[in-house]
This record gives structure tokens, sequence and C-alpha cells, in this order.
């Protein structure tokens, strides 16, 4: 029986194309939407295009609408037989940019789903749908690439930063694993500018490495069967963490939402998971926003 405080009382979105992997992607959020009993929320965002002002519509609104509908019920044919009393899987179009239409669901749902189509050409290639989203978002963003295997991971890795409160990140890698039976790791990069300052006392790794089990000992009382090892690595963050993911993983990360007017922070952590993870990536943003409105 699922514990009330696993339950995802406010749902999953997952937004769909018509594309293999936006398929890809539904299939993994139906069944976290299953492990947390979460109603499923499937989404076709349609953009009406741009036209010259003129009487005739530069765009046959029918013809969209109807290919929306398509790919809807395309998708959800995809649900099989569904244990008793399973939640329910709903079908939502929505008109808009396929981007700001998840963004806009972050705000009420309990995680929102995209599909990434591929490793980037580039660390940090803009653009993407998948990318935009979890920038933008106010809430978790799980992005799920096609080399991504299995719907439940085998562990769940953690990105642990000391600048920001890491209660998202950790309160959705816990009760994941928790479902999943997966263990946890939290990992911890230490950047090499840093290394004197280590030598110096004040960022020991033995000093970072307990502060790694004091943040393990906190979520494992709410969690004692869960279990969580901690590892700190040396180096670039994103790599440190890229180099101990596999496509069967799930990597949990915290994030900073960004207006839309200043778009993704080139660089971060989040940005270069994103584009090269081979697995499953959430972005679990902080309560903190850059800024209160767009």
């Amino acid at each position: 029986m699922i514990e009330k405080s696993e339950i995802w009382s406010r749902g999953v979105v997952v937004g769909v194309d018509g594309s293999h992997e936006s398929y890809h992607a539904f299939d993994w959020a139906l069944a976290a939407a299953e492990r947390h009993h979460a109603t499923l929320t499937v989404t076709h965002a349609r953009t009406v295009p741009a036209g010259p002002i003129s009487p005739v519509p530069a765009y046959d609104p029918e013809l969209l609408r109807d290919e929306g509908e398509r790919i809807l019920s395309e998708v959800l044919s995809r649900v099989g037989p569904r244990r008793e009393g399973a939640p329910p899987v709903r079908s939502a179009p929505s008109v808009g940019a396929a981007d700001a239409v998840l963004a806009g669901y972050s705000r009420d749902v309990d995680l929102v789903v995209v599909g990434r189509r591929g490793r980037s050409e580039t660390r940090h290639a803009l653009g993407s749908v998948s990318a935009a989203t979890a920038a933008h978002a106010r809430g978790p963003v799980a992005v799920v690439p096609t080399a991504a295997q299995g719907t439940a991971p085998e562990r769940v890795v953690v990105g642990i930063g000391f600048d920001d409160d890491p209660s998202a990140a950790l309160d959705l890698a816990f009760s994941e694993a928790h479902r999943c039976g997966s263990p946890v790791v939290l990992v911890h990069a230490v950047q090499p500018s840093t290394r004197a300052a280590r030598e110096a006392g004040s960022g020991r790794d033995e000093d970072v490495r307990a502060a790694l089990r004091g943040l393990a000992e906190s979520w494992s009382v709410l969690h004692p069967d869960v279990e969580c090892q901690v590892e700190v690595a040396e180096g670039d963050p994103a790599d440190a963490l890229l180099t101990r993911v596999t496509a069967s993983d799930l990597l949990v990360v915290g994030g900073h939402r960004h207006p839309r007017f200043v778009g993704r922070l080139l660089g971060s952590v989040p940005d270069a998971l994103l584009g090269d993870a081979p697995c499953v990536v959430v972005v679990a943003h902080t309560g903190r926003p850059h800024h209160d409105e767009d």
C-alpha cells in the first residue's frame, strides 16, 4: 500500500509531439505517475503559425486541431491494462509554444516530463524544448533522453551543491528511490580551484563527506529503507556527475528558474547535464527563483 507522503496529489504532466522521443517520455511518465498514484495528463501544444495580415488565414486551424487530436489518441493507445483503482490518464490539448505551456503547468503539478531528441552537438546548445522547459519551469522537470533505459531507475544519483538548499532535490530523489527500491548516491564535486582552500582546512574532503553524510542521515530518517552512499569528486560538477551515471540511472539536481526574457543560464550544471546525460535528468527547482514574475 502506497504511503500518503508518497502520493503526488497534484499529478504529472507529460508533453508529446508525435515523435518517438515524446512517446518514450510518455512511457516513463506513466510509470512514475503509477508509482506515486498520480493522475497523468498528456498534452500536445498546438502552436498557431504566424502569417501575414490577410482575410484568409495563413493556416488551417481544423487541420492543426485534428493533428493534435490524432497525436493524443495515438499516445493514449499505449496505455495497457491497469490495476484496479489506478489513477486516470487523460489528454489535454493546448495552444502555444510547447516550453511555455509545460512551464505553465509546472506551477500546479508535482512533475512535468518532456522528451529529449538526443545528445547535444555542443555542451551548451540552446533552443530545445526540453532545456527551455527546465529553465523556465517553477517546479520539477524530468527530461527523458531516448538513451534512457527502463522506467524505474537502478540508482538515484543526486548532485549536491552547498550554495543552495538541496531539499527539493533530496525530497524527490528519496521519494523515487523508496518507490523503486533503488539506492541513492549523493555526489559533491570540488573544483580544482578550491584545492588550496581544502588544504588550508576550510574545505577538506572529510568536511564535505561529513556534510553529505549529515544530509543522508536527515533524509534517511524519513526513508529508512533507502540505502544511501556519499561521494566526493574533484573537477567540474557536470563532468563528475556525467562520469557516474548510466542510462539506467536517474540523475537529480537542483536548479533555479530563469525568466523567459533572460533565457537560460549558459554554462550552468543543469544545462550541461540536460544536453549530455544518457539517463533521465530531473531539475528540481529551489524555492528561490531569480525573479518573482516573468
